[in-house]
């Protein structure tokens, strides 16, 4: 168990560590005893290059041979760390020390700095003046052609290529990072899951833009387009959207977030039996002929996509009902009898949605042109 990166490394550790035993207990009905789970909390500021040598460094130093005798490598980030942890993995798979072919590995990232903070925090002055030079090197992130950003995108495609599954979840709430920046829209891979964090308190299954923001990243997981609807939502999600409290810490308190996983590592193919499906079926299904097994080794062969970003201090407010309709208009998604019911139950929620709150109202009034598709 992997925990990155300062000040929260052991609390990542320690959450990994209980879903685990949580997972097998409720799943397999098997006791995990704490002697067969090795934490290692990976702690070490500075700016992302920095960190990858100096955790490096420590992990050669200090856990190589626990690290080669690992059966599986369940691997947890946040924020900063995320970029860290895909550059430092793209290390150690390099080095020999991480062996893809004979362990299994997951990685989770919270709230990744993917695609760098919400742009309006540039201007902080905080930031500007007084914060150090990591801090003001996450920027760069905002522009997929910096060269941070490109170690990083170049670490991602090389991960994701030699077997290594990503978990990447955004929170609704966040005050620093966008979804989009969490979730790294800017890459497609079939071994990449998406999903988004919500406080409980203000989850409800009726809510239309919880719903909405849901069914976009459905059709990411699956292989389609959201055309661009996450890009520009996220910029009006930022913070206290619905309550005081943001989510960019309080995403790694909820548990059920490390047990998605281990969910995706161990009950999808490879190892378990289910798959997710593309259109027309969304259904998990098992895995059963030699077609099947077939498609896995096409499938290991894939490389990920990566398309350029540049972040904007301020989006165009057309773009999103166009986004929009794009979804509404989409042939793979209304020709699938799942997703095509989805959109007539968002239909429904978009009638009876009545916000109210400012940024809230601002979004229905943005997409009011679109009810009459709706």
């Amino acid at each position: 168990m992997v925990g990155e990166p300062t000040g929260t490394s052991i609390k990542f550790c320690e959450q990994m560590t209980a879903a685990v035993k949580k997972y097998f207990e409720h799943t397999h009905s098997i006791t995990i005893p704490d002697e067969s789970i090795v934490n290692i909390p990976l702690q070490w500021e500075g700016k992302v290059l920095e960190r990858v040598e100096k955790l490096y460094s420590f992990i050669e130093s200090d856990y190589k041979k626990v690290i080669e005798g690992a059966d599986i490598i369940l691997w947890a980030t946040h924020s900063q760390g995320t970029p860290v942890s895909a550059i430092l993995l793209r290390k150690l798979i390099e080095e020999g020390i991480i062996q893809v072919n004979r362990q299994p590995i997951c990685m989770l990232a919270m709230a990744g700095i993917s695609h760098g903070p919400f742009p309006s925090l540039k201007g902080n002055l905080l930031v500007k003046y007084f914060e150090a030079d990591a801090a003001r090197e996450l920027f760069d992130f905002m522009d997929s052609n910096s060269d941070i950003s490109v170690q990083y995108r170049e670490a991602m495609a090389y991960i994701l290529q030699n077997k290594v599954k990503t978990v990447l979840v955004g929170s609704m709430q966040d005050q620093v990072v966008p979804l989009y920046s969490a979730i790294m829209s800017g890459i497609s891979h079939p071994s990449i899951l998406r999903a988004v964090y919500i406080d409980g308190h203000i989850y409800t299954k009726d809510d239309f833009l919880i719903r909405l923001i849901t069914f976009a990243l459905r059709l990411l997981n699956v292989g389609l387009s959201d055309h661009g609807f996450l890009i520009h939502i996220s910029e009006v999600l930022a913070g206290n959207l619905y309550a005081w409290e943001g989510g960019h810490s309080t995403v790694y308190e909820e548990l059920d977030v490390f047990m998605l996983p281990l969910q995706y590592l161990f009950e999808t193919r490879p190892i378990g039996q289910f798959e997710i499906l593309k259109p027309a079926s969304l259904l998990s299904q098992r895995v059963s002929d030699a077609r099947d097994r077939a498609k896995e080794k096409v499938l290991d062969k894939v490389k990920a996509r990566l398309d350029p970003f540049q972040a904007k201090l301020r989006l165009n407010p057309f773009h999103l009902p166009w986004a929009m309709r794009g979804i509404w208009d989409d042939p793979r998604i209304l020709n699938d009898d799942t997703l095509s019911s989805e959109l007539d139950t968002l239909q429904n929620l978009f009638d009876k949605w009545n916000p109210t709150s400012a940024r809230l109202k601002e979004i229905k009034f943005r997409l009011e042109p679109l009810k009459a598709r709706l």
